[in-house]
């Protein structure tokens, strides 16, 4: 059923918090009382309806998570508990899901609270305006130490020169629309990166700059191979560059070998003092052989994304909701 503009929002709309957590025990408490306060005073000022609440999603936790989102004392929390860890990016959406169809609107936010819970009011106003998909952009990284500073430039960096249509600084601090995660729902891909999914679903989009903090307590749960996975996903799932930088690779090598291969002809007939040495004949086939290994890993991680795809396994599996 397609809704008009008006029917799509609400003067008051009923909005779910989003919130995926992997042991987060040193957090959680901190977290349900502070989005709790935010939600809190957004229902009294008419922002947001009554009936608006948060949704916890439990990554297969291996601490005490879940028993804290069970008996938070809260009636606003809800939950939704994943059998396993499966990453990020699925818990993510399978909270999206589980809230699509009881609320208007869902802003997913990261468990440890550095995203600034209190730039919410300025989501729901966008939303309000018209915006269906609304992304949160950190101000400045002022907050990251410099290898986390570079690496986060290299990175986006690298995401734009892939072709890859993603925003600077944007994590996953956004606003969807029902309509954004109905139409969100429809993409199938196992690899999810949905900070480049939610960029091409061809709704109206905004922007909100927030500023960064420290961690409450604990430490980050996104590790550097987590991150390095999370973009080689956005790489292989957005971008077909690579392969054509393999085949540009294949013809210059191609060109270059037959003009080495007439040099050394032409040194044969017409020179005669060719002496077959060692490094002449081990370099050129290092450096072949080299090149086909790296191209032949950068199919391989194609293959793999097509192998995942066509077992099309579930991307989470509930073990338990709380709503």
């Amino acid at each position: 059923m397609i809704m008009s503009q008006s029917e799509a929002f609400k003067a008051v709309p009923v909005l779910a918090v989003v919130v995926p957590c992997f042991n987060e025990q040193d957090v959680l408490p901190g977290t349900i009382e502070t989005l709790g306060k935010v939600l809190g005073q957004l229902i009294e000022r008419s922002v947001v309806a009554e009936d608006s609440f948060l949704c916890f999603v439990d990554d297969g936790s291996r601490d005490t998570s879940w028993d804290l989102i069970k008996n938070s004392g809260n009636h606003r929390v809800k939950g939704v508990k994943l059998s396993l860890n499966f990453g990020h990016q699925n818990a993510l959406l399978a909270g999206l899901l589980s809230v699509m169809d009881r609320c208007d609107a869902a802003i997913s936010i990261d468990a440890d609270l550095q995203q600034d819970p209190w730039a919410m009011e300025a989501f729901i106003e966008k939303y309000v305006k018209g915006a269906d998909v609304v992304f949160g952009v950190r101000r400045d990284r002022a907050s990251d130490g410099i290898f986390k500073k570079l690496s986060a430039r290299a990175f986006y960096r690298l995401m734009q020169l892939m072709g890859v249509n993603i925003i600077p600084d944007h994590a996953d601090y956004r606003l969807l629309s029902r309509r954004a995660i109905g139409w969100l729902a429809q993409h199938k891909e196992p690899g999810l990166f949905l900070r480049a999914i939610c960029m091409q679903l061809g709704l109206q989009t905004a922007i909100v700059h927030f500023d960064v903090s420290a961690r409450m307590a604990g430490e980050s749960k996104y590790s550097l191979s987590r991150m390095m996975s999370l973009g080689l996903n956005g790489i292989t799932s957005f971008s077909v560059m690579p392969l054509r930088l393999i085949a540009t690779l294949g013809v210059a090598i191609f060109f270059l070998s037959g003009i080495l291969g007439f040099y050394v002809l032409w040194r044969t007939i017409f020179v005669g003092d060719v002496v077959p040495g060692w490094a002449s004949t081990t370099l050129p086939i290092y450096f072949l052989g080299g090149i086909q290994i790296l191209c032949l890993a950068l199919i391989g991680e194609y293959v793999a994304q097509l192998l995942v795809t066509v077992k099309a396994r579930p991307r989470y599996l509930v073990e338990e909701e709380l709503f």
